[in-house]
């Protein structure tokens, strides 16, 4: 059963939990001569997510303006700001923890209304003529991964929190074996009763706020 405790903090995935649509396979389909030749190796765990966004964004001309306005096409799950708000009454934070890019997260979440969030994710600096990328969050003990999340997680909990991860997908997985409690869908949630962690099931932020909600009065 899921506690809401003082020190709660909700870590939550982007890609396929925030929102239904990959942003950075998006950015391929739409903009990569390429197209999904990477994305298709890092699926197949045949090369990791800096090989896969480094090799994808070279074959990519688009300029930042172009690939926002194509960004500002894609929805948040209509029920994450309800469930941010109720967050921030109770005083949880809320994070995002993705093996995404930063822009990108932060340029959708501002679409749906939702901004200041802190995201640990990879980053993209746009030079005159291409662009740069940092793994700030990479780590060897998970090699395929730009960001190894289950770090992140450590470091909440050394600093005394209570940490609940959101999340659907297999670059969740190391996180959910850390977090002391996961809310899961899709791969996260079969691998969360596979190996008998603590979880919650939800389709949606709607879902995640009623529970919390009755948790909470």
């Amino acid at each position: 059963m899921i506690e809401l405790l003082p020190t709660t903090i909700f870590l939550c995935d982007f890609d396929g939990t925030i929102t239904s649509v990959g942003l950075s396979d998006f950015l391929y389909r739409t903009f990569a001569a390429c197209g999904m030749k990477y994305s298709d190796l890092w699926a197949a765990g045949k090369i990791s997510t800096r090989e896969e966004i480094e090799s994808s964004f070279k074959t990519i001309t688009a300029t930042r303006e172009e690939m926002e306005a194509a960004l500002a096409t894609i929805q948040i799950d209509p029920c994450f700001p309800a469930f941010h708000q109720f967050c921030r009454e109770k005083g949880y934070p809320v994070a995002i923890l993705s093996d995404g890019l930063d822009w990108a997260i932060n340029f959708v979440l501002g679409q749906g209304g939702v901004s200041g969030l802190p995201i640990f994710s990879n980053q993209i600096r746009f030079t005159e003529n291409s662009f740069e990328f940092e793994f700030p969050y990479y780590d060897s003990s998970t090699p395929l991964y730009g960001i190894c999340k289950r770090k992140v997680v450590e470091q909440f909990k050394e600093d005394g929190n209570h940490v609940v991860l959101v999340g659907d997908g297999r670059t969740d997985f190391d996180a959910a074996g850390e977090a002391d409690y996961v809310i899961a869908s899709n791969e996260l949630l079969a691998y969360c009763r596979e190996k008998s962690i603590p979880h919650l099931p939800y389709n949606n932020f709607c879902e995640i706020t009623d529970q919390l909600r009755r948790l909470a009065s």
